[in-house]
């Protein structure tokens, strides 16, 4: 279900989408959101962490247990 080249990860467990999402967030330009799709269980065990550590994210449902999160310095 994945448009416009924003990345699926909903295949990954928390654990790789967490180191996937600390490699790409260092090579990311602080102006540029990293976009993505994740699972319910992703959002609050992995994305939910990154807002304490200065980063903006917000996720909408885009679909039956499917998240569009968006992730920015």
């Amino acid at each position: 279900m994945s448009t416009k080249g924003i990345a699926d990860f909903t295949d990954l467990t928390c654990t790789n989408l967490m180191i996937k999402l600390k490699i790409l967030l260092k090579k990311q330009v602080d102006s540029e959101p990293l976009e993505f799709y994740a699972t319910r269980e992703q959002v609050d065990n992995t994305c939910s962490q990154f807002t304490h550590q200065q980063y903006e994210v917000n996720w909408d449902q885009s679909g039956e247990n499917q998240y569009l999160v968006s992730m920015k310095r």
